[in-house]
């Protein structure tokens, strides 16, 4: 008995020496994820926004006249750089998609006006710092200011960049004759 007496004080003090709590379990697999994360080469990632392609296709009658046809909607080829990598290792690149429009109005089944809606055709009609980094938000009918007599088409354009809009009107009358006017500028 007293042989036993003596062991347990041995086996305990193995023991104790064996635990000896330098790093928890915890600690360990926060240094593996951190060694990890510096081991990976994430170069080239890209952010976008919206991340898939997005349309919107509305087809209005207003007044019995006019039927308007609008598809908004994203353009592949192009992206708006929002936010830079810092570094190529850590930080991703954010980028804003570009949006464009079709318009296509009729008036007794008769095609009187159709366009395409872009950035491109505006930084053409005004040269501005604002366009450079523009994108068309959205284009809808302002059911508010159209009659039997004329169209009124509302235009939003956004630089995600500056955070800044351009919002247009643009009226169409039965026979397909367009007036732009700018209704607010805040760039």
């Amino acid at each position: 008995m007293k042989k036993i007496w003596l062991l347990f004080p041995c086996i305990l003090l193995l023991i104790l020496i064996s635990c000896d709590r330098k790093t928890s379990k915890k600690e360990r697999l926060e240094h593996a994820i951190s060694e990890f994360n510096k081991n990976q080469n994430l170069r080239g990632v890209k952010n976008y926004y919206p991340e898939s392609y997005t349309e919107i296709k509305t087809d209005s009658i207003i007044s019995n006249t006019f039927k308007v046809s609008i598809k908004n909607y994203v353009s592949s080829e192009a992206g708006i750089l929002i936010k830079k990598p810092l570094n190529d290792v850590t930080q991703t690149a954010q980028y804003h998609r570009v949006f464009e429009s079709d318009i296509v109005v009729a008036v007794a089944d008769k095609i009187v006006f159709e366009k395409h809606i872009s950035v491109a055709k505006f930084k053409a009609i005004s040269a501005s710092k604002f366009w450079d980094d523009a994108t068309l938000e959205h284009v809808w009918v302002n059911q508010d200011t159209s009659n039997t007599d004329k169209l009124s088409l509302a235009i939003s354009f956004i630089n995600p960049k500056h955070q800044t809009y351009k919002l247009f009107e643009m009226e169409i009358d039965k026979s397909g004759n367009e007036r732009l006017t700018l209704i607010e500028d805040h760039s």
